[in-house]
């Protein structure tokens, strides 16, 4: 009866070894599936981080103002007048600056007026 009895116990040890042995597994593989995905959320932000910069105009002291509306003017003429002397892709970085500051209505319309020859300036 001992013999049947320890075998039995022994039976059973191994019956409850195997689930722990399956949890464990499956905890350690749930660990890693977790730890795999925060590193490629950790790499998806960096990438984006580098590929996004945001830059505005700097700032410009003929125009301390709050208002920068004539910041917005001065700037999309300077751009013209640089494309117009040196070509649009020298003048490339003008180009980010009053795109930076100026709303992008005035920029449509102050290009139709261009197109349409009643733009008051000479650029």
């Amino acid at each position: 009866m001992l013999g049947r009895l320890t075998e039995w116990l022994a039976t059973s040890a191994k019956c409850e070894e195997a689930p722990d042995k399956n949890e464990e597994e499956q905890t350690a593989a749930a660990a890693e599936e977790q730890v795999a995905e925060k590193e490629e959320e950790e790499q998806v932000e960096e990438a984006s981080s580098e590929d996004i910069v945001i830059k505005t105009t700097p700032f410009d002291p003929r125009f301390p103002q709050q208002n920068q509306a004539k910041h917005c003017y001065t700037r999309y003429n300077e751009y013209h007048k640089c494309a117009a002397k040196k070509g649009e892709e020298e003048c490339a970085s003008m180009a980010k600056l009053y795109r930076s500051i100026c709303p992008g209505e005035w920029v449509e319309k102050w290009n139709e007026e261009r197109e349409n020859g009643t733009w008051p300036g000479r650029y």
